[in-house]
């Protein structure tokens, strides 16, 4: 059984590191700018999503300010997306062409 136990662990270990080193030295090397950002923010994401899951697992607190913060960088996650997307061509119907639809919708 402690065998076992050992033989897991190691096989943790070695997945953490090929993680890590997948992390640091492949991804820079291959992803354009645009997706290595978007790996940072979903990284950000999954810090935020285990420091709520510690936080609520362990000591028995839900933490709806951390939950606040996390739905906000949703929000704005989607509204840059949005952003982005926006191309002046596809616009075009609107009463100020180049903007995203939810800024015309504000009048922003």
């Amino acid at each position: 059984m402690d065998s076992l136990k050992a033989l897991i662990k190691r096989y943790q270990l070695g997945s953490l590191l090929l993680l890590t080193l997948l992390l640091v030295v492949v991804l820079p090397l291959t992803l354009d700018i645009f997706r290595l950002n978007l790996v940072g923010k979903y990284l950000c994401y999954a810090f935020v999503a285990v420091g709520l899951v510690m936080v609520w697992g362990y000591g028995g607190v839900l933490s709806l300010g951390q939950g606040v913060f996390f739905g906000l960088g949703g929000y704005a996650m989607a509204m840059f997306l949005k952003l982005e997307a926006s191309d002046p061509e596809s616009t075009k119907i609107q009463s100020t062409p180049g903007i995203p639809d939810f800024m015309d919708w504000n009048q922003i």
